[in-house]
């Protein structure tokens, strides 16, 4: 799931043969999301940019890219136009305003976000559905987006042993009080036995284990940035938007910049902290 969005229901022929869809210009959905899903293959460039979080669900705990560090507020990583300003993607993003609806009898499904502004019937856009030689099926462009939606989910089931060994061996701790969102321990990392890792080895979790680690060094910044993001006036809105909105986001990795250089050294030098 994507917390804060839980709208999508499944694409089906019988509702949706004549729905349309546009893409988004920019990422203005996403401003509000704390995390988005992330699978075992994409830890790694996830941690370039994020902190890898833990989401607890009903096949156990599942890697996120934290968005988000605070319960409530708007992500850093959206600009004020909606642009996205980090290096990597998470795929689950890109394929709005689809998604990936769990099924009750297990597995997942092909799911449209039927709230958005984006989906409708007789909408101008690309269609769901197309008319081939044999019968309805979905068109190129939704055939894309599932495409994507379709390695997210054939990625989930090794992603979800993967975590589970992390937790088995109890190398997550809580990041939120009250347990929504878990975060390695980097002093349960530390203490792991050799019979540990070899476990880790087995379940094909160390490599994310170790974007978990290195991803902690994220939360610094992400902390000074989003009280950056609480106290800047917003935006004056003008017919030059494009402009506003890049001088906005430049004004604003200035502050952050500056925030920053006063305790650059330990930022640099410390090791992760405990949450």
């Amino acid at each position: 799931m994507m917390n804060a969005v839980s709208s999508a229901q499944p694409v089906s022929l019988d509702r949706h043969q004549a729905w349309s869809w546009q893409s988004p210009q920019g990422f203005a959905h996403a401003r509000d999301l704390r995390s988005v899903p992330i699978t075992l293959h994409e830890a790694t460039s996830a941690a370039s940019c994020f902190v890898v979080v833990f989401v607890p669900g009903p096949v156990g705990p599942m890697p996120h890219a934290l968005l988000r560090r605070g319960a409530q507020g708007h992500s850093p990583f959206v600009g004020p136009g909606g642009q996205w300003q980090a290096s990597w993607l998470p795929p689950r993003l890109s394929a709005w305003p689809f998604d990936l609806v769990t099924s009750p009898a297990g597995g997942h499904s092909f799911g449209l976000h039927e709230d958005s502004d984006l989906v409708g019937p007789g909408l101008a856009g690309h269609s769901i559905f197309a008319q081939n030689d044999a019968g309805p099926a979905l068109a190129s462009e939704t055939a894309r987006r599932a495409a994507i939606l379709k390695s997210q989910a054939e990625a989930l089931p090794a992603t979800a042993r993967a975590t589970l060994a992390l937790a088995d061996l109890g190398l997550l701790m809580a990041f939120d009080p009250d347990g929504s969102l878990l975060i390695i321990d980097p002093q349960a990392a530390a203490d792991l036995t050799e019979a540990g890792v070899l476990a880790l080895h087995r379940s094909g979790s160390l490599a994310l284990l170790h974007a978990a680690l290195v991803s902690r060094a994220h939360l610094v910044w992400m902390e000074k940035a989003e009280r950056l993001l609480t106290t800047a006036a917003p935006p004056r809105p003008s017919p030059s938007s494009n402009r506003q909105r890049m001088a906005a986001g430049s004004s604003f990795l200035a502050a952050l910049a500056a925030d920053m250089s006063a305790d650059e050294a330990s930022i640099q030098f410390s090791g992760p902290t405990r949450q």
